[in-house]
């Protein structure tokens, strides 16, 4: 299948519109077939959540400017606001999941969704689970499979899976941990408003409006559990996206900097410039012809 591509190319959007059973639902289970079927190469933005289990080896994916490769017993986890590229056309057997958050609207509160530290751009976009935790995420999965076409049921099963996914992800990355506190809620759920609108808002005060608190006592909680201020990590996400742009794509350095929200390139080289140590025509170039 051949796809028109562009940067605003919705994976999940598309998928649902070649439903032929006129049942549109936030939603779209995929399969082995059905992403050998795509033939999607290049790369695409993240406008939903993904989480996918794989049942073999073979499939590589790369998630802003990091490659994973995935085997038996990935799970794979991306949120919105990153860009990705599957790098093959050929599968192992998978339950590869997308969805909107709305799939949640009339049976749990969105709000769970700020936990979920996994979902954050920043965070590893893969778990290797273990033997058992295979087996039990395979069978929710199954279970996901059997009632697909019940989208009053299906969100039942994906939250399990998405707070069964949290243990295990603060298992392997957080020391087995049990729950998030008042000021970490807050560090997630900034995190996650950062994802969705750094190329549009970079101001502090934004986020702290959304938040409800200051910008002040939003940046001391950031840098008490994560080390970096509110603008560090606003500044963090910009940059990181400035350089998979300029890494993977054909853009110019104009062309990035008004896509990633500033009127003036000039502007943006200056900022590219003070976080990464060299122009972006310098970066761009040593990542084209590297020594």
């Amino acid at each position: 299948m051949k796809q028109k591509h562009s940067d605003n190319f919705d994976l999940l959007r598309y998928l649902r519109s070649q439903k032929k059973d006129g049942n549109i639902v936030p939603y779209y289970l995929a399969s082995k077939a059905c992403l050998e079927y795509l033939k999607i190469t290049k790369p695409f933005k993240n406008y939903f959540y993904t989480i996918g289990l794989y049942y073999g080896e073979g499939a590589c994916i790369r998630i802003g400017t990091t490659d994973y490769d995935l085997k038996r017993g990935s799970l794979l986890t991306i949120g919105p606001g990153m860009t990705c590229q599957w790098l093959n056309t050929s599968f192992p057997s998978n339950d590869t999941l997308f969805f909107y958050d709305d799939i949640f609207v009339n049976n749990f509160n969105r709000l769970f969704f700020y936990s979920l530290e996994f979902f954050c751009p920043d965070e590893k976009s893969v778990m290797q689970l273990t033997d058992r935790q295979f087996m039990e995420m395979q069978q929710l999965f199954n279970t996901l499979r059997a009632i697909a076409d019940k989208p009053e049921a299906v969100s039942g099963i994906l939250y399990s899976i998405l707070i069964i996914s949290q243990k295990y992800f603060w298992n392997l990355y957080r020391g087995n941990k049990k729950e998030l506190n008042g000021k970490e809620h807050i560090v997630v759920k900034f995190r996650e408003l950062v994802s969705k609108n750094f190329s549009q808002y970079k101001d502090v005060a934004f986020y702290a409006e959304q938040l409800h608190i200051s910008p002040k006592y939003l940046s001391e909680i950031l840098v008490e559990y994560t080390g970096l201020s509110a603008k560090k990590w606003i500044e963090f996400h910009v940059m990181q996206e400035a350089k998979y742009l300029l890494s993977f794509l054909n853009m110019s350095v104009k062309e990035v900097s008004y896509q990633l929200g500033y009127t003036d390139s000039s502007h943006f080289s200056r900022a590219f410039r003070s976080y990464e140590g060299q122009l972006p025509t310098e970066f761009k170039n040593t990542v084209e012809n590297p020594t």
